[in-house]
């Protein structure tokens, strides 16, 4: 997808909606190479995905090494509302870990 296109995706009323809430689902590749989907908090800020986790959190390694991730925001009633999101990780140090995921 296009830059434009991803943009244009996120600014849909449904998007931001999605992107409101508070948990996500990360989904990575373990170290040893399984997949892994975990609950996390999240929040947006208009270009990013910003989430914490302390630095010795076991997912940082596999995370370093395998970079691609996937993240799924939806919501519990039936038909469920679905955002998914493909990125890259990366990081800034503060006293725990935040990873952000550009679009």
């Amino acid at each position: 997808m296009q830059r434009s296109e991803i943009a244009e995706v996120l600014n849909r009323p449904l998007s931001q909606e999605l992107l409101a809430r508070d948990l996500t689902r990360l989904a990575y590749v373990a170290k040893d190479g399984t997949p892994r989907n975990i609950p996390i908090a999240f929040t947006w800020n208009g270009s990013e995905v910003f989430m914490c986790t302390t630095k010795n959190a076991p997912k940082l390694p596999s995370l370093r090494e395998h970079p691609a991730v996937a993240l799924t925001i939806d919501t519990e009633v039936h038909p469920p509302t679905i955002l998914l999101i493909r990125g890259r990780p990366s990081w800034t140090s503060s006293t725990a870990s935040r990873t952000s995921i550009s679009r």
